[in-house]
């Protein structure tokens, strides 16, 4: 008895402990309800193994305390699950379902009192526990990874939680097990998983912000577009494809007189001008095109496979419906754009093509903003086509 004890503080103390990190995480770094959800489970947990501690030192409540503890274990099951279809941006409506159905099931069988009350609370447990594993082994089908290695570690937690209602049945009174042998099997496998799911939702919740900062040094924070940094990385694969064959078109588009308008109304109506032409260029793009924030009122446009007729077309597109994205806002006046496009050509660097865009984009305000001027193939001279 004194072991068993001694076992289940142990696990309250790590349940604790899962559960106290996860919540400052959330609360330190503002994450997801999903992180929130978990820190519950690890609480439930403790609270659960609180109660078999506490049913074995007040004997008199002692089923009481073993009734209480099925359902803080199944909740603990329950809020995992749920911070899973969370995270994935999916519907509980399944964890709600199983652990409307299990409550319910636990309570009839509390309060009818039978004379294998206990064996059915047990069953009921491992079952739903089992049910709440499954359903984030489902969640996770599609993952890839440190994902995919996680499924197949929850998918052998699963099948040790169903195993644990089986092995109820069997410790029934007048079964094949003792309950002594039952209890060895909760021994083995309970610490093992409640260890081995707080080290991965921990691990999870460092992946995850590991890719938030790396998304964060890779963004404009304004436009949510990427910037320049982020657009480098990216430019370095895109030329690695670039050929003959599959050009890649490199644009730079510039708000037109956006001074003025930061003059006349001020940097906050400026910073809408800006989101708003981001927005305008990143629907208008197709899809597997990258658009990006170099910095103030420049943005940057990459058009992967797209030859230079193909760029202009799309790109004069763009630069006509620019005044559809203030149409709200008349007391600016017409805004505009003025584009320069080049080619990538053979070895050369992002930066000089990058360069050869931003000459084609100063011819085009040179000659009166408000167009797309196309750089040629192979000479400082651009082809400047008016509107």
């Amino acid at each position: 008895m004194l072991s068993v004890v001694i076992e289940s503080a142990s696990i309250v103390v790590i349940s604790l402990l899962f559960g106290v990190a996860l919540l400052v995480a959330w609360w330190s770094f503002e994450l997801d309800l999903h992180v929130a959800l978990w820190a519950l489970s690890f609480m439930a947990a403790a609270v659960g193994h609180g109660l078999r501690i506490s049913g074995g030192i007040w004997k008199p409540q002692q089923e009481l305390f073993a009734m209480l503890a099925c359902h803080a274990s199944i909740a603990s099951f329950a809020f995992l699950a749920w911070g899973f279809r969370r995270r994935a941006r999916k519907d509980a409506r399944h964890v709600y379902l199983a652990w409307g159905v299990s409550i319910v099931v636990l309570v009839w069988a509390w309060m009818s009192h039978g004379v294998d009350w206990r064996t059915d609370s047990r069953i009921v447990t491992g079952l739903a526990d089992a049910v709440m594993v499954a359903i984030i082994v489902a969640t996770l089908r599609h993952a890839r990874g440190a994902g995919r290695i996680a499924r197949w570690i929850l998918a052998f937690y699963g099948l040790y939680a169903a195993s644990v209602g089986v092995a109820a049945w069997l410790a029934r009174p007048g079964g094949e097990m003792s309950n002594e042998a039952f209890i060895a099997v909760l021994s083995i496998g309970t610490p093992t998983g409640m260890i081995g799911s707080g080290i991965l939702t921990l691990l999870i919740v460092s992946a995850d912000l590991a890719r938030n900062l790396r998304d964060q040094a890779r963004t404009d924070a304004l436009t949510g577009l990427l910037n320049r940094r982020g657009t480098e990385e990216g430019a370095a694969r895109l030329l690695e494809l670039a050929s003959e064959t599959h050009p890649l078109a490199v644009v730079i588009a510039d708000i037109d007189r956006f001074k003025s308008i930061n003059d006349r109304f001020g940097h906050a109506v400026g910073d809408e001008v800006l989101r708003r032409f981001a927005q305008h260029i990143r629907t208008s793009v197709r899809k597997g095109d990258t658009a990006a924030r170099l910095g103030g009122e420049e943005f940057l446009l990459l058009l992967p496979d797209t030859n230079a007729a193909e760029a202009f077309r799309l790109i004069d597109r763009i630069r006509a419906s620019v005044p559809r994205a203030f149409d709200d806002m008349p007391e600016l006046g017409n805004i505009s754009s003025s584009f320069g496009i080049a080619l990538a050509q053979g070895t050369q660097t992002f930066s000089s093509t990058l360069a050869r865009a931003d000459t084609a984009l100063y011819q085009s305000k040179s000659d009166g903003r408000d167009r797309v001027t196309l750089a040629t193939a192979n000479t400082h001279q651009e082809n400047s086509l008016v509107h």
